[in-house]
């Protein structure tokens, strides 16, 4: 996120990781598959102005780590299709219905039924995703289990996924019941208690009566991290 907030493209970003091996990887044909996807999913995969917001809000000093996870986190569901079926199909169903652990099996059936991956590749990905979800904080791992913890996200994240989701141009009725929320654990009334909030703060216009819904960003999306940080 340095190199965007340098004014560097999506290419010159995918060629410094492959050519300067920033992350000390010996394989170049592993540096090019890594640089790939983060060039798709955290690049190219936001509008210019959200991509410049998305940089300053991964590097500011000023933002705390865990807003910088729960918004990353956003995204990796946003992007990578298992870890959205994951975080949806198993660990937000067995959230909301109160089950406090799930087999780590469980997880395992779902990739593999979604995806159609070989077995290592089943088992590299959910370990994956499970310690991205762990240092989240909704959730613990334990032997062969996954151990469901309470978790709110911090009400910053929850404005920038909806200011994301303004960029994006999503009709405002849908924007409450869209899934982005989901992904950190939030059903419908517990976006509504947020939007709420986030009207308190004076970040948003809201108002609702029925399917009639009045959504409307109150600062500019550009200012957003400067918003954060004070």
């Amino acid at each position: 996120m340095n190199e965007v907030c340098k004014g560097k493209n999506a290419k010159e970003i995918k060629k410094r990781l492959v050519e300067d091996d920033p992350f000390s990887t010996s394989s170049r044909e592993y540096r090019s598959l890594v640089a790939h996807w983060l060039v798709a999913d955290f690049v190219t995969g936001f509008s210019p102005k959200a991509l410049q917001v998305f940089a300053r809000l991964m590097v500011s000093d000023a933002l705390s780590s865990q807003l910088k996870r729960e918004v990353l986190f956003w995204k990796t569901c946003e992007r990578d299709a298992v870890a959205r079926e994951l975080t949806l199909s198993a660990i937000y169903t067995a959230y909301h219905a109160g089950v406090p652990s799930i087999p780590e099996a469980v997880l395992y059936d779902v990739v593999r039924e979604k995806a159609g991956l070989a077995e290592t590749t089943v088992k590299r990905c959910v370990g994956g995703f499970l310690a991205i979800a762990a240092n989240v904080g909704f959730l613990s791992r334990a032997d062969a289990t996954v151990k469901l913890n309470f978790f709110r996200p911090k009400l910053n994240a929850v404005a920038a996924i909806l200011y994301f989701l303004f960029d994006s141009e999503l009709p405002p009725a849908q924007i409450p019941r869209a899934p982005d929320f989901k992904f950190l654990l939030l059903d419908e009334a517990a976006v509504l208690s947020s939007l709420s909030d986030l009207r308190s703060a004076g970040m948003i216009s809201f108002a609702s009566a029925g399917n009639v819904v009045r959504l409307e960003p109150k600062i500019p999306f550009e200012v957003l991290p400067d918003v954060f940080a004070e």
